[in-house]
């Protein structure tokens, strides 16, 4: 499988517009001739088109095999950025590497042919003062094929980057396009186009507007189906990449989702709030094994960096031990992600976000019963602190930490109710949920630290950074209740 960042433009494009009017001359560019030849593309998809809706599509191009792409967030400019990924070999079925790839997205749902185009491509590439490649222009008239025959019948004009040409490219060549005759943007895809409004429907996570005559509902509508949208969208990222952020956030997905059916639950049936919760930890917690190991080694690799270039060949001897413990958390977790458990649990996160089962409070108006919500939580957390000794011991002050994160949580979920002093109430409290998870990491880092034994080298350094987090660790010790004295001002607290 070969991947690339794939960005684009794509423009309307009049009948009398022509692409050799490149091969004139463009300003910094060499043109080449025009060349033309015939594609042959079939799309795959659900029968509900859950690819095509959640922006992502698969295809079968006779003589270049299956390309699945996926979404990367939108350009600047009106291009469009998506995750190309190419597999070269032919066949009448999706490769399962590919299909692996939108398990979240088609959760065990059959992908089947859905359209089949025939496209007459005529294409121009653009080279730079020292003759690299910068951008390909093509020209596509575009047929709709069904039972043999052409049901419909499009053009378009496409501006798509080389990879490594600076984005700024996309504008100017857009602009000159243009000028010379090309259309407006239309980020439309030629799937979409080709099937019509089916592909243009929502997905089964559809956000609902906000208002202040929103009932309650709609508020925990939004809430779940915001989270579970986070988890639906990293699940690829988790399978192909190793970046601890991306672990990170389909981990908070699963917390806020758990913290929100918590926060929610006097408006929602009870039993099926707690019951739907149990069943996510099990999520959470191998997200967390996985996240747990990165943020350990993250912190590791960061305090070995400041020791003494002496304790080097140690150091990394260290925290190679602790790298090897976050390689096979990922594993696992990259097994699990392949369990039908998995699979099953995220479908009814989807479906149960989409409709959950509400109590008989939901109708009420969101500005009435909304506020209050807070309130549970945050006298808990103020009982936490109130009941710590001057000099609390880190277990408790790791259970205030968690206090505090389902403060701020609930503050969060129902901000889009109650604006931006929800909003400011919560960065507070989060900022003190900052400083003691900083507690909380050090403290977890000194006590792996000291279980290092073996060369004498090695103990010596893991000895040297046990050190340097018990410092970070006083550090934090010293500044939370600084923090806490912040979040607790009135004032933050008026909307309750």
């Amino acid at each position: 499988m070969k991947t690339h960042l794939e960005q684009e433009v794509k423009l309307q494009v009049p009948r009398r517009f022509d692409l050799q009017l490149l091969e004139q001359g463009l300003d910094g560019y060499t043109a080449s001739p025009v060349q033309a030849r015939t594609l042959t593309t079939v799309y795959y998809d659900t029968d509900d088109l859950r690819l095509i809706r959640w922006g992502c599509s698969l295809r079968h191009r006779k003589g270049e095999g299956w390309t699945l792409k996926l979404p990367a967030g939108g350009g600047p400019g009106g291009a469009l950025r998506r995750f190309e990924h190419v597999f070269p070999e032919e066949g009448s079925k999706p490769p399962a590497e590919a299909l692996e790839l939108v398990t979240a997205f088609v959760r065990g749902k059959p992908v089947v042919p859905v359209v089949k185009l025939r496209t007459l491509r005529k294409s121009v590439r653009l080279h730079g003062a020292a003759g690299e490649e910068i951008a390909e222009v093509v020209d596509d008239d575009v047929r709709v094929l069904q039972d043999g025959h052409v049901a419909d019948r499009f053009r378009e004009v496409e501006v798509e980057l080389v990879d490594g040409a600076p984005e700024s490219v996309l504008a100017e060549l857009t602009e000159w396009l243009q000028n010379a005759g090309a259309g407006g943007f239309d980020e439309t895809p030629k799937a979409v186009r080709a099937l019509g409004p089916a592909a243009k429907a929502p997905t089964e996570l559809h956000l609902e507007a906000v208002t202040p005559d929103s009932d309650a509902a709609t508020l925990v509508r939004n809430a779940l189906m915001s989270s579970v949208e986070q988890l639906l969208r990293h699940d690829a990222l988790l399978r192909l990449h190793a970046d601890p952020e991306i672990v990170h956030k389909a981990r908070v997905a699963t917390r806020r989702l758990r913290s929100d059916l918590r926060s929610l639950m006097p408006l929602l049936d009870e039993e099926w709030a707690r019951s739907l919760r149990s069943r996510i930890q099990w999520l959470a917690d191998e997200l967390g094994s996985v996240r747990d190991a990165d943020v350990l080694l993250a912190r590791l690799r960061r305090d070995a960096s400041q020791l003494p270039a002496t304790d080097g060949q140690a150091a990394e001897a260290v925290t190679d031990r602790f790298a090897a413990q976050s390689t096979a958390a990922r594993e696992r977790l990259k097994n699990v992600l392949r369990e039908e458990r998995y699979v099953t649990l995220l479908d009814e996160l989807v479906r149960s976000a989409a409709d959950p089962k509400l109590g008989p409070h939901a109708s009420a108006l969101a500005a009435d019963v909304l506020p209050a919500l807070v309130d549970e939580p945050w006298r808990k957390l103020c009982r936490a602190i109130h009941n710590l000794e001057p000099e609390p011991p880190d277990d408790k002050l790791h259970q205030v930490r968690i206090k505090a994160k389902r403060c701020r949580y609930a503050a969060e979920a129902i901000a889009p109710v109650c604006g931006k002093d929800a909003k400011r109430f919560a960065r507070r409290v989060a900022k003190l949920q900052t400083i003691l998870g900083d507690l909380h990491d050090a403290v977890v880092a000194d006590s792996r630290l000291r279980q290092v034994t073996g060369d004498r080298d090695d103990v010596f350094v893991a000895g040297e950074l046990a050190g340097m987090q018990a410092t970070a660790a006083a550090e934090a010790r010293s500044s939370w209740r600084d923090a806490w004295k912040k979040a607790s001002k009135k004032d933050l607290r008026f909307w309750m």
